[in-house]
């Protein structure tokens, strides 16, 4: 059986353009292209894809305003953002909203194939790209431009970006030359900081910034929920 993908972006060449690599590539179908939100809203509903390829700039809405919708409407659609090259916060609003991968635009081909098979098999694709993108967006700020309130160092930061990003502390330590023991406490600090229960919450967290050059305060805590576990840090 093929998968099934829609495509929602609002320039008609690339409509085009992915229609003709995914419909060309064995083992998928594109069962519907729309050039707005609303029109994407509508051709989940009708089609309930395996994946949704959406553009993450629409004339009606941006696309990651709609992620709720497509759930409701479809929760076993895969939803696969494109952005152009440099949008990081594009990618950390992408994060928030829960989708599961991302694109940049001037990917190739092939990236694109294989984009949407993995997460028509159920892949995880938002590790190394997020966690490069989080690491650029909250390093963006200028030199010096960090109030004294921020709660956060500079390595705290670049360690949260990373964790936010799907990286595991082995994979952090590796990126940033230090030992998993000192990850695993700059992340428990992160956590304390911040007022957090786990680390999925840090993109969350991050999103929250209102400026690259300037990091949250301390949200709180939830009610009902649960206390920080060893899995989780």
């Amino acid at each position: 059986m093929s998968t099934t993908v829609v495509i929602v972006d609002d320039h008609e060449v690339v409509r085009i353009g992915l229609s003709h690599v995914l419909d060309s590539a064995l083992g998928f179908e594109v069962v519907a292209v729309a050039g707005s939100a609303a029109e994407g809203l509508e051709a989940v509903e009708r089609c309930r894809p395996d994946v949704l390829v959406l553009d993450v700039r629409l004339p009606d809405r941006p696309g990651i305003a709609i992620v709720d919708d497509v759930r409701r409407l479809s929760p076993a659609t895969r939803i696969l953002v494109l952005t152009s090259y440099g949008e990081d916060r594009a990618v950390v609003e992408a994060v928030a909203a829960g989708v599961d991968g991302f694109l940049v635009k001037t990917t190739d081909s092939a990236a694109l194939i294989d984009a949407v098979r993995a997460l028509a098999d159920g892949r995880p694709l938002l590790r190394e790209q997020v966690a490069d993108a989080l690491v650029r967006y909250v390093q963006g700020g200028a030199p010096g431009a960090r109030e004294e309130s921020e709660p956060l160092t500079q390595r705290e930061r670049e360690i949260a970006a990373a964790a936010a990003g799907g990286r595991s502390n082995r994979e952090i330590a590796a990126m940033l030359g230090l030992s998993e023991k000192t990850v695993r406490n700059h992340v428990s600090e992160i956590l304390s900081k911040l007022g957090l229960d786990r680390r999925s919450q840090i993109a969350l967290a991050l999103f929250s910034w209102p400026d690259p050059a300037r990091s949250p305060t301390a949200p709180a805590r939830p009610d009902g929920e649960r206390a920080p576990g060893a899995g989780d840090r």
